[in-house]
């Protein structure tokens, strides 16, 4: 019998500090009107010092043990999906690995880097590992620390009033059993766009030594920081590529629109939904936000609404959901699920 893929549990972790918009307004040339304005964001969450990408992705695995009937030692792979990992190298799955206690288990483990758009690649991964039968039971995690890497001087404020830090996390297992499955994954690139979204050259190997600067010339010290290039390419790339691969996803399963009960896009611009939404043709009550509470998590945000919809019954057993996101790269994708 041909075995499924479905997503068996979610977990959730948010830091407590919560930082509004007036807060970054005392330091920054910007308001909670223009910030509200451009992007939906309300508040977003940062994580204390010292806090790791791998801090916030166990207690975000913990939070999905602790709901669900999974055992850690279920685990036989585990899928980690950041643009902010702990360390250069080595990945960051393997810090999660030994701070959940597993890492004597010997289990293979995978950083991906594809940003914004990492929980979706990193599904068709775990998709692809379960229906081949590779293994069993997944942990994929989007997990990100980015407060403590912002640019919080005016040169910054494009990019640092967008970002939180915040962490999620599903188990993808396997079954026989066809009312719960991932239906189909469609992923995209394009390397052209590599340096006009949203990117930080800090660790270029091509310098010697790799990182140059002085720290305290503002002049100098641009790389230190995330950059984005080109704004309005990004805008109008998202909306376009969020909206196609959406359909060419429907179109494989014969589906309409009309079909799907929720559609969970990524959260990086308010505005970028409501249009691609408009674009899809899908009505704006079926679309789930949490970008005006939490930011843009990068690869943490398609799995945090999906664990926070879930919990609050919004989302229910047997819904078909699209899942789609854009990121820095170019990076895209879409996901149908028979939840």
């Amino acid at each position: 019998m041909q075995t499924h893929a479905y997503i068996r549990a979610t977990g959730r972790y948010v830091p407590d500090k919560i930082v509004k918009n007036n807060d970054l307004a005392e330091v920054l040339d910007t308001s909670d009107e223009w910030i509200q304005k451009r992007v939906g964001i309300k508040e977003r969450r940062y994580a204390d010092p010292e806090v790791q990408s791998s801090d916030l992705a166990k207690e975000a695995v913990l939070d999905l043990i602790s709901k669900n009937d999974i055992d850690l030692q279920e685990i036989d792979c585990i899928i980690l999906a950041t643009l902010s990992p702990d360390h250069h190298f080595p990945g960051t799955a393997m810090f999660l690995q030994e701070k959940l206690g597993i890492g004597g288990s010997k289990i293979p483990c995978f950083d991906i880097r594809q940003q914004c758009s990492g929980f979706i690649y990193g599904l068709q991964m775990a998709q692809a590992f379960v229906e081949n039968k590779m293994y069993q039971n997944v942990l994929l995690v989007g997990t990100e620390v980015h407060s403590h890497a912002l640019d919080y001087s005016p040169r910054g404020r494009a990019v640092t009033v967008i970002f939180g830090d915040g962490a999620a996390a599903v188990v993808v297992s396997a079954s026989e059993n066809t009312s719960h499955a991932i239906l189909t994954t469609e992923l995209h690139s394009d390397g052209r766009g590599a340096m006009q979204g949203v990117h930080h050259k800090l660790f270029n190997i091509g310098k010697k030594p790799i990182v140059y600067y002085n720290p305290f010339d503002f002049e100098t010290n641009a790389d230190l920081y995330p950059d984005m290039n080109d704004a309005r390419k990004l805008f109008t790339s998202a909306i376009k590529s969020m909206t196609e691969v959406s359909l060419t996803a429907l179109k494989k399963l014969n589906l309409n629109i009309d079909q799907i009960d929720w559609v969970l896009p990524h959260q990086a611009n308010y505005r970028i939904n409501k249009l691609t939404a408009e674009q899809l043709g899908i009505a704006d009550q079926k679309v789930l936000y949490n970008i005006h509470k939490y930011g843009n998590t990068t690869a943490a945000t398609i799995p945090l609404l999906l664990s926070e919809f879930t919990d609050d019954g919004t989302i229910r057993r047997g819904d078909l959901l699209l899942m789609v996101a854009f990121g820095s790269g170019f990076t895209w994708g879409a996901a149908v699920v028979r939840y």
